[in-house]
Parts: C-alpha cells; sequence; structure tokens
C-alpha cells in the first residue's frame, strides 16, 4: 500500500468517527512491526509467513475502539485508536499487545511473536494525519532500535535534556534574527612595547529571559544545528560594522578578530560570503583578522591554501587558533600564507609549574620567530605566566590578566585612552 493511500484511509476514518461520535474524543495513529519477521520466512516459508500476516491483520481488526487497521508495508500496520479519556486509551493499548501474548497456529506450525510499536503524540485530525503518521513512524523506529518488542510514544522519546536541546534550538535561531546576539571583546597587548595591537570580537547571547548565556552553552548546539553558518556571518558583519563605527568616532585603532569555525571554513562558499560581507559594511579588509583553528586548515590542503590566498590576497590577515593541540604538518605549514600562531592556552596555563609546557610552549614562539609571523599566548592569567613569556619572547599576550571579554561600552571606556600608548600590567 503506498503512503498517499493509507494517508487517505487515515483520514477517512478520523472523519467517520468524528462524524459518529459528539463528544470529546482521544484519536491516535499506532504503527506496529512483527519482530524478526524474516527468521519466519526463513524458517517456515514465505507462504507460512503470508498466513501469520493474515493472522494478524484479522486480529487486529477484532480490536475495539479502532476504526482502521491496514497494513501498510511488508510485515507493518498501521491503527487508528480512539478512546474517550487517557485511561480508556492506555487500555485499548494494552489490548493490543496482549493480542500477541497468544501463539498464531501457522500451517499446524505453532509460534509466538513479539511486536515494535510507535504511537504518535499530536492530535489526530485530517489535517494532522500526515505528521502524525510520521511521528509514529518515528516513535516505532526507536522502538526497534532500542530493544524491540515494546510501545514507544513520539513524546516519550525527547528526553527532558532533548527537548531542552530543540527548544534552545528554537531560541538560537530566533536569536539571530531578532537581534538578542552581542559581541564582547578581549584585547591583545604587544609585550615589546605595552601597546594594544588587536581586538577579538567574541558572540555572547542577552536572552530576554534567560540574560546572558556564555558560548560553550550555544556554540555547541550552533555547530550542532548547522546555525554555525548564520551566526557566524552574524558575527562577521557586526565585528565589520562596530569597526566602522569606531573608525569614525577617531577611536580604538586597532584591527580586530573574528573566529572563524571549523563549519564556516569548509563551506565552499565561505570566502565569497566573507568578501561580500567586507565589501557591504565598507571596511577596509586590513582591519580584519581571521582566527582559524589548527583542525580546520589541515583538511584538504589545496583547497585550504587557495581560500586562505584569496582572503590573503584581499588584506585579510591569517591567524591560527588553538595552535599546539592540531597536529599540524609543518611541512604544510610553510605554505600557508599565515600572519599569527595562537599558543593554545592549555600549554600556557601551566607554563610556570610544568617543564613539558614550557617546552612546547618555547618551541612554538621559536617556530613563530622562524616562519616571522607573530605568536600570542592565550590565557594569560597570572603574573608569573607573564614573567616567564617575556623571557621566552612571546611577542603578544591575551588572557584575563589583560583584561576578560567586556562589552563595547567597557572597552571603549576602559581602552579607548590607551590608543598609542602603552598599557601598563604587572
Amino acid at each position: 500500500m503506498t503512503r498517499s493511500h493509507l494517508l487517505i484511509l487515515i483520514k477517512k476514518a478520523v472523519k467517520r468517527h468524528s462524524r459518529a461520535v459528539r463528544e470529546a474524543q482521544i484519536q491516535t495513529i499506532l504503527t506496529l512491526d512483527i519482530d524478526r519477521f524474516r527468521h519466519i520466512n526463513f524458517s517456515l516459508g514465505y507462504a507460512s509467513g503470508d498466513l501469520l500476516l493474515a493472522e494478524v491483520a484479522h486480529r487486529l481488526r477484532s480490536l475495539p475502539n479502532c476504526s482502521l487497521a491496514m497494513r501498510s508495508g511488508d510485515d507493518e500496520f498501521a491503527l487508528v485508536i480512539h478512546a474517550h479519556h487517557q485511561e480508556q486509551l492506555s487500555q485499548c493499548l494494552l489490548q493490543v499487545q496482549q493480542l500477541f501474548e497468544q501463539s498464531f497456529m501457522i500451517q499446524e506450525h505453532e509460534c509466538y511473536i513479539n511486536v515494535s510499536m510507535g504511537m504518535s503524540a499530536v492530535e489526530l485530525t485530517p489535517a494532522t494525519a500526515e505528521h502524525a503518521l510520521k511521528q509514529a513512524d518515528q516513535a516505532l523506529l526507536a522502538a526497534k532500535h532500542t530493544g524491540k518488542n515494546k510501545l514507544v510514544t513520539y513524546h516519550s522519546m525527547l528526553s527532558p535534556q532533548q527537548t531542552s536541546s530543540m527548544e534552545m534550538e528554537t531560541e538560537l535561531r530566533k536569536a539571530i534574527l531578532d537581534n538578542q546576539l552581542i559581541l564582547y571583546y578581549q584585547p591583545r597587548l604587544e609585550l615589546s612595547t605595552g601597546k594594544i595591537s588587536c581586538l577579538e570580537a567574541l558572540v555572547r547571547w542577552n536572552h530576554p529571559k534567560l540574560g546572558m548565556i556564555p558560548p560553550n552553552e550555544f556554540i555547541p548546539l550552533a555547530e550542532e544545528s548547522g546555525l554555525i553558518l548564520p551566526l557566524g556571518e552574524w558575527v562577521l558583519r557586526e565585528a565589520c560594522l562596530q569597526k566602522m563605527r569606531w573608525l569614525d568616532a577617531g577611536i580604538l585603532d586597532y584591527q580586530v578578530a573574528v573566529n572563524i569555525s571549523p563549519c564556516q571554513f569548509q563551506d565552499e562558499n565561505f570566502s565569497d560570503k566573507a568578501i561580500r560581507i567586507i565589501e557591504q559594511t565598507g571596511i577596509d579588509p586590513a582591519y580584519l583578522e581571521f582566527e582559524i583553528t589548527e583542525s580546520s586548515i589541515m583538511q584538504n590542503m589545496e583547497n585550504t591554501i587557495a581560500v586562505l590566498e584569496k582572503l590573503c590576497n584581499k588584506g585579510i590577515s591569517i591567524s591560527i587558533d588553538d595552535f599546539g593541540i592540531g597536529y599540524s604538518s609543518l611541512n604544510y605549514l610553510k605554505h600557508f600564507p599565515i600572519h599569527c600562531l595562537k599558543i593554545d592556552r592549555s600549554f600556557v596555563k601551566n607554563i610556570h609549574s610544568n617543564k613539558d609546557d614550557l617546552a612546547i610552549t618555547n618551541a612554538i614562539i621559536h617556530l613563530g620567530h622562524a616562519l616571522n609571523v607573530q605568536v600570542v599566548a592565550e590565557g594569560v592569567e597570572e603574573v608569573s605566566q607573564l614573567e616567564i613569556l617575556r623571557e621566552t619572547t612571546c611577542t603578544t599576550i591575551q588572557g584575563y590578566l589583560l583584561s576578560p571579554p567586556v562589552s563595547v561600552y567597557e572597552i571603549e571606556q576602559s581602552f579607548h585612552r590607551y590608543d598609542n600608548r602603552p598599557v601598563m600590567i604587572s
């Protein structure tokens, strides 16, 4: 039976029952599948399998409170069940399960079968029939994948965590459209001059009810759901627009760094989208730096080099973020048109107490000097770390010791007075 024909029969059954019964009713779709039916065909033969399917259909059609019982696939059936209240519905479902507690006699062979069942959760009407059938099918699939011989309702498939995740995804979509997102900025400091050189743009979600949501709670969701692409475009556009505002005001004459997610970088249209945003906002590309993770650039090397060169030819600087944890091929690294290596904070964290972390940090710094690129130590939080980094000839630092990520207002109030003047930290 085709799905379209099945939907026609379901809608007719719903309409027929609705006309016959005036008081409020619960109607739902139940789909069921015979577990290990292929084994029955192999053991008893296909003729016996057909007889078994006919007997199952006969039993299902004998059910009370069932306005439709149809075979919908090779060994699948679809039922429309109705009840006056939830307790009666539960009784109906129990009756369905009890049908398979009795053995089947097929050509003198006695056999028992188990079934997996899935039930929809949406209120069943002719208008919702297709959606309800899809829910029932998904619930049936969940029943088969979680041990078989059980009934799964669609709503029970969703754990509180899954429901929360789905709700958060919907809220995040709205946030991107409704400008609930804001950018915070974290400065970098050149150790040789004591001057700010760059502001890294970091996205935050200012939820109207939940308040400020940290990125570690929504960025993974954005990556998993594909929302990271429109989110990343929003961040780049807003960072460009904010830089233009500062230029117009004559303050904070620093480069702005924007993080590019692995999903963004692997998008075949990434460079064209980025260049289009830059052209639309009117920003000079020389004011921009793209931070791309080490793991991102190590995929599809030829394409990576082509994309980086295209961006660099426009005047955009490139830094490799989280450097040291992505197992870069140094042979390829020399071909990348990069301007900066950012030492991952996991190495910086313990350089004052772990000789291995200090050795790795030193090696990355010397590598950066050899490649004639800037080296940034991320996650600098303690004076002891700063003192060691000064001794290692690290060029630039970033971290809470200098400043946490702060709002536009705070960055303007705290750092515009340092334009072209040293920042004193100790």
